[in-house]
């Protein structure tokens, strides 16, 4: 990879070693002059053309490296004497700043830093950073060696504390840096015995352990927010945090860099001697970030220690270019327009190298592809600026295939992965020239280009089409000319005449960094009333003057005007105006009150949406949900959760989608035009719960991995919604919409509907043919799979031993409960006209608890009881471990009964397998006469609450805990937090009013139907129940009460074969 000319001991990595100057550098490297021996010929010069590429960093470092020459025996006493190894030159000075060698760290450092001496950038802040203790800010050119600038931060506190008494935060935005900055840092810290443990929305619970155990915290402000909102349960953990690494600290512009705002002054209240060492892009303000961050805890009001650097320090010299064209009013024309000018560009400044063009939509880069292969044909092949890949390859993709063998090839998420794989590799090496992506691949895979394009600077956002933000920006161009692959590098940016300026300024590093809080203020504020940092107006002042919202509001409130209020330049008044406006907010939704005390508090709703880090609209929705929700009613507001925005619907899924929703097996069909990411959303879930296979059709197939995609997206948030409702729920005390709630998360984590066959899926080994003929043998649930023989179910899959006896372990490791119910004492009046009070005492156990695993599917196994009054008033709700029922415990509580005909349901379920609910029913024994005369409101009749159960007779005991963190370590709950858009309007009234009107008209049951009829007859919440007779039909078995069309046809079993027994 090395260009002509060019030795590998000039190459080097942007965080292992200092960068080489550029030809024009004002120190211009020279060639060793040999001046005492002239009729001599030295036994070992230098090439020139090496000599008169290298600056003195490059030849200082290859003097070091060097191995001197073997001394020759010559008889020439002047010929031996040169041949004496030669001494070490004196350590260059480059852009007037004198590099530190690395040989001034103790030797057990010397590992983690491969090259001898640090770069002009790196030796400028080497005593700011390794010989200090104070805050540090840097702001310097993307590849210019910042990441050893945190390296020798880590160093310096391994160097002056204890291992085992502190902790070191690094923190970067998205989860790729952090994956690579841990692959890195696993290397080069082992030595020194420091463990690095991954800490981001893709960690599982089966990690947690070693998180809280390792030295080096890698984690995303999201995930790091998650956890410091319980911060006073974490107290040690967080008292231990002695240095903390915010890379890419420009983020604060962004929406999301509120979250990274909010964290930092969230550290910095909590009052542990915490060091910050921040770096940043270069920006002109890169002073007020020190003043945000302080000197240090001590003294706060001091600016922290500042380090500049210009364009000139970066390693590879980049040329950049903004180029503007007329806008037609339509991003998707002005692409068209951006075509016809792009092979000009191309042509005129590639130079015969590689090429990454950025484009807008998947959809683009393979038009763009198409676009360039089609022009390399056309061009006369010397005109070719580039060359046809050299070496045979094969990629799935018809149309990549063509494009590659002209050496042009696309890159996007929606790729088969093999062929996304095999782009990368043939790019990196040389094969391919030009490669056409979205922004994504600007992250995480370091495919560097000579040439780099962003075409058109917008791209499809949560909102449609949006201007891409900075960090994008920053990332793309720096894709362009890295350390190791050359010298010289280009950047072009193709836009609209009107943001030219913009741009021009970006790339100078001369636009102004401002806060993004304002506009995502609410949820903050609800958290941190929640963690006590604010109590009223003065304490939410107070805590807004710790942010950097504060510094720049004094400098530039114009730029944080509240829409709809006058434009007021006292940034005191301007406090009063945010914080009024937010703790009014939150008040009128019901998220904050006012303590005993007069103090701002969060209610219990208020509680649910910090602790599940939920968005604020989402939050609206679930307040505003009808009682006695069903199924379907639930799914609506899950799949308008706001969380969810993102996963746009795009133009070529429509007709996929809409195929989709015609299936039998989509239970709640959209009854309206599909056209919004709700709709995705519900039909998604669905589509897995359905267990239906991706269509055959050709035309679906380039769509099969985003869809994929899509899915994990959905499953990552569903959870901690549907949680958060239940917790609303239970606050209402509305039983029906609670156990709807689990019913839906049961089937969620299971990836079936209960009740169904499909049941059987959530075995390991057990495929759809396996439960086709489980069906034929008339077994369709686990409790009657778990009733069999091993050679029972050997003979009905047609296998051999031991398979039946090892599934048959598996289905009876799951949950069986013994539950009973009973009264104690007698009902006591509370007065009149009040309803009576009885005691219940019941009794819950496991009956298998010996083979319960603790864990199902790497998370702990959960099990949730709900006890409930007959007409849908919840009682009692609790959860537990199931390890922790092994060996019983007994349940108390009172209830209120205000007729005779009232009486108590208890049901149980692990919240994670889906067919496990069991129940039983208590009556109480009390005299009519007692009862008060209450006259109750007139119910609306509502689908009923109870789910299939299978009912237990034995008694036993349990042993249940209130786990306030709901079942897990709470703090590491997966969190993308995005929030709301604009900061005048924090609601999303578009969402707010679509959700009013269509929250009970988008889903539609299908003709309701029975899944299955189980062995009591009790079947789900979707039966259909008319009163007429059962119908026998002429082969013994009873007609259902589906009403199908024609029966013959259907897809159900039962209408083409009836029933075992009379259907209730």
């Amino acid at each position: 990879m090395h260009k002509p000319g060019q030795t590998p001991d000039a190459q080097y990595d942007r965080s292992s070693s200092p960068p080489a100057q550029p030809e024009s550098s004002p120190t211009p490297a020279r060639a060793p002059v040999i001046r005492r021996y002239p009729k001599f010929k030295p036994p070992f010069q230098v090439p020139a053309e090496r000599t008169s590429r290298q600056t003195p960093l490059a030849a200082f470092q290859a003097s070091l490296l060097e191995k001197p020459p073997p001394a020759r025996h010559s008889e020439n006493p002047y010929e031996q004497q040169h041949a004496a190894p030669k001494p070490k030159s004196a350590i260059p000075v480059v852009q007037g700043i004198q590099l530190v060698p690395v040989t001034r760290l103790p030797d057990r450092f010397r590992s983690v830093f491969s090259y001898p001496l640090f770069n002009a950038v790196q030796s400028r802040c080497f005593d700011s950073v390794y010989n200090s203790n104070d805050n540090l800010v840097v702001s310097a050119p993307t590849g210019s060696g910042k990441t050893a600038i945190l390296e020798l931060a880590i160093c310096a506190v391994y160097r002056d504390l204890q291992q085992g008494t502190y902790k070191v935060v690094y923190q970067a935005p998205t989860k790729s840096l952090c994956s690579e900055r841990k692959r890195d840092w696993e290397k080069k810290f082992c030595n020194l015995g420091l463990t690095c443990t991954e800490l981001t929305g893709d960690t599982d619970q089966s990690q947690l352990y070693t998180v809280r155990k390792g030295d080096i915290i890698i984690t995303t402000p999201e995930k790091w927010d998650s956890m410091t909102r319980k911060w006073q349960d974490h107290r040690k953990l967080l008292d231990m945090v002695r240095l903390f690494l915010i890379d890419e600290v420009h983020v604060l512009k962004e929406t999301r860099g509120a979250t990274l705002e909010v964290v930092v002054s969230r550290m910095k209240y909590i009052g542990s001697d915490v060091r910050f060492v921040a770096l940043s892009a270069t920006v002109p303000n890169s002073q007020d970030i020190c003043i945000w961050l302080g000197k240090n805890a001590q003294t706060p009001e001091i600016p922290a220690t500042r380090e500049v650097f210009g364009q000139e320090f970066r390693p590879v010299q980049l040329e950049r270019h903004v180029y503007g064209y007329p806008h037609p009013g339509n991003d998707f024309q002005f692409d068209t327009t951006l075509n016809k000018a792009l092979p000009d560009v191309v042509l005129k400044h590639a130079g015969g190298k590689s090429i990454m063009i950025f484009c807008m939509t998947r959809k683009i880069c393979e038009s763009t592809a198409k676009l360039l292969a089609e022009k390399w044909r056309e061009w006369d092949a010397r005109r070719r600026p580039w060359q046809a890949p050299r070496r045979k390859f094969s990629f799935n993709e018809k149309d990549l295939q063509g494009f590659a063998q002209c050496g042009v090839s696309f890159h996007h998420a929606g790729m088969d992965a093999a062929d996304r794989s095999l782009v990368e590799n043939m790019f990196l090496d040389g094969e391919l020239s030009v490669i056409c992506c979205t922004s994504t691949l600007a992250v995480g895979v370091n495919l560097p280009a000579y040439l780099v394009i962003i075409k058109n600077t917008v791209c499809w956002g949560d909102e449609g089409i949006k201007e891409y933000v900075d960090l994008e920006v920053m990332q793309m161009l720096g894709r362009a000319g890295r350390p190791q692959f050359g010298e010289t590098g280009v950047a072009v940016i193709m836009t609209a005449n009107n943001k030219t300026a913009r741009y021009q300024k970006m790339n100078a590093g001369e636009e102004t960094l401002e806060s993004s809080l304002h506009s995502n203020l609410v949820e903050h504020f609800n958290a941190e009333i929640g963690l006590g940092t604010i109590a009223d107006t003065e304490t939410a002042k107070q805590w807004l003057r710790s942010t950097f919202l504060y510094v720049r509001l004094k400098k530039n409130p114009q730029f944080y005007k509240l829409q709809g209020q006058e434009f007021n330049r006292d940034p005191e008044q301007r406090l009063d105006e945010i914080c009024e406006r937010d703790i009014s907010l939150l008040t009128t939704e019901g998220m904050v009150g006012n303590n005993s005390n007069g103090k701002l508090s969060l209610t219990k709703f208020g509680e649910a949406m910090a602790k599940y880090c939920l968005k604020f609209g989402t939050m609206q929705l679930i307040m505003k949900m009808t009682p006695k929700s069903t199924i379907s009613d639930i799914l609506t507001i899950l799949s308008q959760a706001e969380e969810f925005k993102e996963l746009r619907l795009r133009a070529g899924e429509k007709s996929f989608y809409k195929d989709l929703n015609k299936d039998n097996a989509v239970k709640y069909p959209i009854k309206e035009e599909i056209g919004t990411f709700a709709h995705k959303v519900s039909l998604i879930i669905q589509m897995e719960l359905g267990l239906l296979d991706f269509p055959t059709d050709q035309n679906f197939q380039k769509i099969r991995t985003t869809v994929n995609q899509d899915k994990t997206a959905v499953w990552k948030h569903c959870s901690r919604v549907l949680r958060c409702i239940v917790d609303c729920q239970q606050e209402f005390q509305d039983a029906t919409t609670v156990m709807n709630a689990l019913k839906l998360g049961r089937c969620i984590e299971g990836k079936v509907w209960e009740n169904t066959p499909g049941e059987l899926r959530q075995l390991d080994n057990i495929g759809p043919a396996y439960v086709r003929k489980f069906v034929n043998a008339n077994i369709r649930s686990l409790s009657k799979l778990a009733t069999l023989q091993p050679h029972q179910i050997e003979t009905t899959l047609s296998r051999n031993p031991p398979f039946g006896t090892t599934l048959l372990k598996a289905v009876r490791a799951i949950p069986q409960f013994n539950l009973t119910a009973r009264q104690v004492g007698t009902p006591r009046k509370t007065g009149a006209q009040q309803p009576l009070e009885a005691r219940v005492q019941v009794e819950l156990a496991l009956e298998n608890g010996a083979t319960v695993p603790r864990r199902w599917r790497g998370v702990e196994l959960m099990v949730v009881f709900v006890a409930e009054r007959s007409d849908g008033i919840l009682v009692d709700m609790q959860r537990a471990a199931a390890h922790t029922l092994a060996s019983g415990k007994t349940l108390n509580f009172t209830m209120k009964l205000e007729t005779p005909e009232q009486y108590l349901c208890c049901h149980v379920a692990c919240e994670q397998i889906a067919g496990t609910l069991h129940g039983t029913e208590m009556r109480f024994d009390i005299d009519s006469a007692l009862f008060p005369n209450i006259v109750k409101p007139v119910e609306i009749k509502q689908e009923s609450s109870k789910p299939a159960m299978r009912f237990s007779k034995q008694p036993a005991a349990v042993s249940i805990s209130d786990d306030e963190d709901y079942g897990d370590p709470g703090i590491f709950d997966d969190v993308e937090f995005e929030h709301i858009d604009n900061f005048s309007n924090p609601i999303n009234t578009t969402c707010r009013t679509w959700c009013d009107s269509r929250t009970d008209s988008m889903i539609r049951p299908k003709q309701e139907y029975i899944d299955q009829a189980d062995e009591d007859g009790i079947v789900g919440e979707h039966t259909d129940n008319p009163v007429d007779k059962p119908v026998q039909l002429p082969n013994g078995k009873w007609q259902c009460r589906h009403k199908c069309a024609d029966k013959t046809k259907c897809k159900h079993l039962c209408c083409r074969e009836g029933l075992d027994r009379p259907p209730k």
